[in-house]
């Protein structure tokens, strides 16, 4: 079995409730550095898309690993083979694009604060499970491959794999949602610039 014992149903509303958090910021906020520093936002918002696009397939790609065996295997190949926990590690750089597409310092120093006071115990305790179902083998696969951080001299891959359809797709669905948050950010952002919405405090 692999990663999925810290259950969803307390994750989801920590999300949700961290995703109004930021739309109800942008609603009444706009960056400062369009006046500041245009050059700073540009840049913030190109390293961001760019985080995003590795955060995607990055998780597309540890969908096309799971997707059918993530709760019969332990599965150690691909992603898998360079970090333990490669979907977190992932979404964290996905969501961290997603912040720096704000154009801003603040929402994305707010993102990993919260990420490492809540992630690190749910990995941990999803890992306690592993290692009570798997016992010796899931010992081995930590002490050659890294918890979070990945480590690609210890990749391997198969030379073929088979996946579940319907759950690989349901993985693709979910990783597009960074794609689509960041559409969102950039539509605020232009109401603001038009006048649509207003503006009651620059942050940075």
């Amino acid at each position: 079995m692999n990663r999925a014992y810290v259950s969803k149903g307390s994750r989801i509303p920590c999300h949700r409730a961290f995703a109004v958090a930021v739309f109800a910021t942008l609603v009444i906020t706009l960056n400062g550095w369009q006046e500041a520093a245009p050059m700073v936002e540009n840049l913030l918002s190109l390293v961001g898309w760019g985080l995003v696009a590795i955060g995607v397939t990055g998780r597309t790609w540890c969908g096309s690993y799971i997707s059918g065996h993530k709760t019969t295997t332990l599965v150690v190949e691909g992603p898998y083979s360079i970090c333990r926990n490669p979907l977190y590690f992932f979404s964290f750089v996905g969501g961290l694009g997603v912040m720096l597409m704000t154009e801003t310092m603040l929402l994305p120093i707010l993102f990993m604060v919260l990420f490492w006071s809540y992630y690190p115990q749910v990995i941990a305790r999803e890992e306690g499970t592993l290692a009570r179902l798997h016992g010796a083998t899931f010992e081995a696969y930590c002490s050659r491959v890294p918890r979070f951080w990945p480590s690609f001299s210890s990749y391997s891959e198969p030379a073929s794999y088979m996946i579940a359809a319907a759950k690989f797709r349901k993985h693709l669905g979910q990783a597009g949602w960074f794609v689509m948050a960041g559409g969102v950010i950039e539509f605020i952002e232009g109401m603001h610039i038009s006048g649509y919405l207003p503006t009651l405090l620059r942050i940075y």
